[in-house]
């Protein structure tokens, strides 16, 4: 039970670091584009599903780690990565 758990931590704990770089480069072009424009909306608009996303992952980590809680002898996710 644990295994698995820990695997969908490691596939969560991804999913928010590749969902937080794709916010971090539309936020990036964003700066780059008039705000008057229909882009600049299109933009924010993705940004803001994608944060929003990232709420609802983050919340099924949290739920994840609820469960392994207090279970001995669990690796970190950085060292499950290194294990895979």
């Amino acid at each position: 039970m644990s295994t698995d758990k820990i695997e969908d931590l490691q596939a969560v704990s991804q999913h928010v670091l590749t969902t937080a770089e794709a916010i971090r480069q539309l936020e990036q072009e964003k700066r780059e584009v008039d705000p008057g424009t229909p882009h600049f909306q299109e933009l924010s608009d993705e940004i803001e599903r994608l944060a929003e996303e990232i709420r609802l992952v983050s919340h099924e980590e949290t739920e994840l780690a609820e469960d392994l809680a207090g279970l001995p002898d669990l690796p970190t996710v950085a060292e499950a990565d290194a294990d895979s």
